[in-house]
């Protein structure tokens, strides 16, 4: 007999549970989770934090709420709002399935959030929300047709990326006394590809590309076009159009925009240009006519640059990733222009490291092996000499480091829930002890350094959306405030990224003070400040020579960054009056300063703690699902259930067959709240079957069920994953309506996986470009009550993706699989070899 199986729904449920596995949360058992329920959300803690819980229930309930569904007239269901505390990364992020907003409570060391009054919590959260609205968003016959599929609308989500960022961009700029609009760091992004003629095409100007610049460009591009449409247009024309896409989603966005504005989007999008280019040339004919010469510029397309730091008077070690190439640092000589890979190190450059006694030293955000979802900052250092690389720190949430000049301390910032402070590392114990330096409230320190003496450390503080500029003792006394600078017009202005120059008198930093981020000089004794670099989109991440004659910087342009090297000639720097501009803005709200005394916990629900297995049933959507091939076909509908946690997880399918005129099913379960991760399979699917010595074929149905213990292990996780995966349970299933002797029979056994998975992917890459995937299976069937029917089955699947060398941008794909199994109820070998280039 020669079984032929070909069923569809087991393909299909294949591709379900990866969908729903890349989504799965893994926080460690220990972490106790609380649940705080008001009027319209669900805000999920860890226990310890309610004084954060209150503050964002006050934030989402009194400010971002009625703010985000007056502007949208929509009113969206019971949302659950995540703030995690075990992530060292300031991000946010909505998800539909579950409907679900997360706040990753860190808070960016670069010109970012424009310097905002409101803290992160405040304004990620008012962005993550208009997504919410956005997506669920539904009007008309289109949303009586939408709860035919419970809570789903993912037309909304299928629309531009432009207009989804932009449309959240804009109210967290308009509703807050912060976001990326009033930034002039994503100002000059844009100004920067339209001065290199590099914006026309707003598919291409607005969605994320590979081999493209900006990477934040649907932000950018997003938040300038439609903000140009509300000042000729009016406030409301985002509302306007949303509600008109929202109830004829089928028509397009680009008839929504037509119905409302009279022109189509290429139309207006050709306008706003042409409104930018006037506005840009009227700030380059600002700039001076004479800006200081070069005296060495790198010419790579590169996307990041760190921090340039000195080896000596000629050399300087640079840590940087262009779009095709994983990070590196490199040390280049500015008299050669040679410039030497020092070590591939696969983290982000960042602005804030340091150099001491030839050892770099640097912060990553690792995950935890077993417990991906909490990934927490430490401080490493990289031997220079040997290349060896020394975790300094575990779970410390650090970030930010600067070693002393005699590199025995080292300053970092440590993240504390959304605030940061500044602590002592003490290098010469073992571990390092980490020591408080600074106790601010409610506020966060960025960016510190050293003085050349090794008694003062300088850094920027932003509470209340003022940004100043502090030294303070390397013992935690004398703390100083040196200057603060008054805000300009619309744009926000900051301090970040102080310097020391040689003789310790002079502080260098950054700040978009008289436009674009650019670098000033300010005298500690004369409190004279002065502008040093007139780059016109941007100049970041100052470092003085050791002999005091040279300045090393990076700066923007449409290709990147660059690095740039220019003479430290104080005839030439401007001298800047200190004139107080006042911000002429009003806003409509985050204007409360503290929570008032009636919003206390008690006023709210009664805290419980988190129970996520209660989110899963009944299932809150579910699609329509057909499947055809030449051997039949089956309708149905699937489900893939999951907690706001992401620890239960389920997948549903049921369908039926028109042709066996019978239903078919899968269940699927597994639990991430423990290590190893408890599954529960249970099936019915439905097989066709041949036999070498009769014509035609019959279904039959494998019904069954497995319990098994998951193992995934993640090794390493920067540019380059591996994870490591092993499985073992045990399965009983049924074979019915079979013929003869192979009629229906109940098999049972141990079945054993493991899998090996390295991924690696450059900024270009939307797909890995680097891939190995090797899976072995085995399973042992034997028949039960007294048959002597049993087999072995063994199964191997292999996938490796190259580069190809001729075109960076083409993948060589080799697909390997095969499977065998023997005894006496046989299958015969089979196997396949697939090569793919694209």
């Amino acid at each position: 007999m020669k079984p032929a199986i070909r069923s569809l729904l087991v393909l299909l449920f294949l591709a379900i549970f990866f969908l729903v596995a890349v989504g799965w949360a893994q926080y460690s058992p220990s972490l106790r989770w609380k649940t705080l329920r008001t009027p319209h959300f669900d805000i999920h803690y860890i226990a310890g934090n309610d004084s954060l819980a209150l503050r964002a229930a006050y934030i989402i309930e009194e400010e971002v709420y009625p703010r985000v569904t007056r502007y949208f007239n929509y009113l969206p269901g019971r949302t659950d709002f995540v703030l995690n505390t075990c992530v060292d990364i300031p991000n946010g992020f909505a998800a539909s399935f579950p409907r679900r907003m997360e706040v990753l409570m860190d808070f960016p060391s670069v010109p970012f959030s424009a310097y905002s009054d409101s803290d992160w919590l405040s304004y990620v959260a008012l962005h993550e929300f208009v997504h919410i609205n956005h997506l669920y968003m539904a009007r008309g016959g289109f949303a009586n047709f939408l709860k035919l599929f419970g809570q789903m609308n993912l037309v909304n989500a299928m629309t531009s990326t432009w207009f989804l960022e932009g449309t959240a961009v804009n109210l967290e700029t308009s509703c807050t006394t912060g976001g990326r609009g009033r930034s002039t760091y994503h100002r000059g992004k844009l100004w920067a590809q339209l001065a290199a003629g590099r914006l026309g095409n707003l598919v291409r100007d607005g969605n994320f590309l590979p081999n493209s610049l900006p990477r934040d460009k649907p932000y950018v591009t997003g938040y300038f076009f439609l903000n140009y449409l509300r000042q000729k247009y009016g406030d409301d024309i985002i509302m306007q159009v949303s509600d008109y896409y929202s109830k004829f989603p089928f028509l397009g966005l680009n008839w929504a925009f037509r119905r409302k504005t009279g022109k189509w989007v290429g139309t207006l999008y050709k306008d706003f240009l042409k409104k930018e280019r006037q506005q840009m040339q009227v700030y380059l004919d600002s700039l001076p006519a004479n800006p200081q010469p070069y005296i060495f510029r790198t010419n790579e397309r590169l996307e990041f640059y760190g921090k340039p730091l000195w080896l000596d008077n000629r050399r300087i070690l640079i840590h940087c990733t262009s779009n095709e190439e994983f990070p590196t640092l490199y040390r280049i000589d500015l008299q050669t222009g040679r410039k030497r890979r020092v070590k591939r190190l696969s983290v982000l450059p960042s602005q804030c490291n340091g150099l001491a006694n030839n050892k770099f030293y640097y912060s990553w955000v690792r995950p935890d092996p077993l417990y991906p979802s909490q990934i927490a900052s430490d401080i490493y250092e990289l031997n220079l000499d040997s290349g060896k690389v020394r975790r300094l720190t575990q779970n410390a949430h650090l970030k930010s480091p600067s070693p002393s000049p005699d590199g025995r301390q080292i300053v970092a910032v440590r993240n504390e829930k959304g605030y940061s402070n500044l602590v002592l590392l003490d290098l010469e114990s073992n571990p390092p002890g980490v020591y408080q330096l600074t106790n601010f409230k409610r506020a966060n320190t960025l960016n510190p350094c050293w003085s050349p003496d090794g008694e003062t450390i300088a850094f920027c503080l932003n509470q209340q959306g003022q940004q100043a500029l502090y030294t303070v003792s390397r013992n935690g006394s004398n703390l100083q405030k040196r200057l603060v600078l008054p805000h300009q017009l619309q744009f926000k202005t900051g301090i970040l990224l102080p310097t020391f120059t040689p003789d310790g008198r002079t502080v260098i930093f950054v700040s978009n003070f008289r436009g674009m981020e650019n670098i000033f000089a300010f005298e500690l004794e004369t409190k004279n400040l002065y502008q040093l670099t007139f780059e016109p989109w941007g100049a970041y991440s100052p470092a003085i020579s050791p002999d005091g004659e040279k300045l090393a910087f990076t700066a923007e342009d449409a290709d990147g960054r660059h690095l740039v090297v220019i003479p430290m000639n104080r005839q030439q720097w401007k001298a800047v009056p200190l004139l107080k501009i006042r911000l002429e803005e009003k806003y409509s709200i985050f204007t409360k300063k503290e929570i008032p005394t009636y919003f206390r916990l008690d006023s709210l629900r009664p805290v419980e703690n988190y129970n996520g297995l209660r989110q899963l049933f009944p299932p809150k959507w579910w699609l329509p699902m057909a499947i055809a091939d030449a051997r039949g076909g089956a309708l149905g509908i699937f489900s893939f259930p999951m907690d706001a946690l992401g620890k239960h997880a389920a997948q549903l399918m049921v369908v039926y067959n028109p042709e066996t005129e019978k239903p078919y099913g899968n269940l699927f379960y597994r639990y991430a709240g423990i290590f190893p991760h408890p599954k529960v399979h249970l099936y019915s699917l439905p097989v066709k079957r041949t036999y070498w010595s009769e014509p035609g074929s019959y279904w039959t149905r494998y019904s069954g069920g497995e319990i098994a213990l998951d193992f995934p292990v993640l090794t390493r996780a920067d540019f380059t994953a591996v994870q490591w995966r092993f499985q073992i349970g045990w399965q009983t299933f049924r074979i019915a309506g079979g013929k003869g002797k192979f009629s229906a029979r109940w098999f049972t056994g141990p079945t054993v996986t493991g899998s090996f998975t390295r991924v690696a992917a450059t900024y270009k890459d939307f797909w890995s470009s680097h891939l190995t995937y090797l899976h072995l299976n085995w399973q042992k069937s034997i028949a039960r009550w007294g048959a002597d029917y049993k087999a072995n089955f063994w199964s191997i699947r292999f996938r490796q993706h190259l580069p190809v060398p001729i075109h960076r941008h083409h993948v060589l794909g080799i697909k390997i699989s095969a499977f065998r199994t023997w005894g006496n109820y046989q299958f015969p070998f089979a196997g396949s070899i697939a090569t793919g280039y694209g």
